[in-house]
């Protein structure tokens, strides 16, 4: 600004005299008071502005490029993703088919009947017994499921045959099963019964014990009094007899858990129930016959 009030307007032939440059020292104190530091100091800081301005600039643009191109890349794999999800659901499908296909309704659905000889399913058809009672026993077992849980499964391929007798009483009935061992059955008409061995020897042991019972009654003989005499419960529970012996031949039908005796001389399948050791039980009288 102070160059230009002195000298006027140069021309550009004025500008490139060196002896104008020479008058230097004229100019120094005018230059002086204008303050050349100001004028270093505003070229630098534009300087200085612009570089970081351009550094902050293009790495943001270099931080969009790498995300833009990121984002093309995971479109790809979604597609790859859902190429599997369609046959998965194909296969899902035919799985479900399958399933249906071999859900039956339960009046379609067939029984299960064990090749080998002798396995035959009970009533109700919930489990396998390796034997199936046969006849009048196989009969009433299979028309009374709370009888199939009771007694078991049978434990003999077929019913046995054996020798017995029974004797009724006032309040019951006595009946012998031969052996060995042979048994004494009492059956009391509580519904309780109570089983004795037959330890009676005719050779040492009295037929009778002599006693007179009331009119119309009988004492018990051989192994039936010996019973009744010995074990008082007995006595009691049954009373006096009421018959002679009578004797045949039984029909049993062996249990897990008790056991079906066929009495020809009664003409009814007797059903017991065994208590644990089978020594004590239920038993009850049902029209029947092997």
């Amino acid at each position: 600004m102070v160059v230009a009030a002195c000298s006027g307007n140069p021309t550009p032939e004025a500008a490139g005299v060196l002896p104008t440059l020479a008058e230097l020292p004229t100019l120094a104190p005018t230059d002086t008071g204008v303050p050349a530091t100001a004028s270093a100091t505003s070229t630098n800081t534009p300087t200085a502005t612009v570089t970081p301005t351009i550094t902050v600039t293009v790495t943001p643009s270099a931080t969009i490029t790498e995300t833009a191109t990121s984002t093309p890349t995971i479109t790809p794999t979604a597609t790859e993703t859902l190429a599997p999800t369609a046959d998965n659901e194909g296969i899902a499908a035919l799985v479900a088919l399958a399933a249906q296909a071999t859900i039956l309704p339960e009046q379609l659905q067939p029984v299960i009947v064990p090749t080998t000889p002798g396995l035959l399913p009970t009533a109700p058809i919930t489990s396998l017994c390796s034997y199936a009672p046969g006849g009048g026993f196989g009969v009433v077992y299979q028309s009374d499921a709370t009888l199939n849980a009771q007694l078991g499964c049978a434990t003999a391929t077929s019913a046995l045959a054996m020798n017995s007798a029974n004797q009724l009483y006032e309040r019951g009935e006595m009946f012998w099963l031969e052996g060995p061992p042979g048994y004494i059955y009492a059956l009391f008409n509580t519904g309780r019964y109570q089983r004795f061995d037959d330890t009676y020897n005719a050779a040492v042991d009295p037929v009778s014990g002599g006693e007179i019972p009331p009119t119309g009654l009988k004492e018990p003989i051989r192994g039936f009094g010996k019973i009744w005499r010995s074990f008082q419960e007995v006595r009691t529970g049954l009373g006096w007899a009421t018959t002679d012996e009578n004797g045949g031949q039984a029909t049993v039908q062996p249990f897990e858990r008790g056991q079906m005796v066929y009495l020809p001389q009664r003409g009814q399948i007797i059903i017991m129930v065994f208590d644990a050791g089978g020594l004590t039980g239920t038993w009850r009288a049902v029209p029947g016959s092997p």
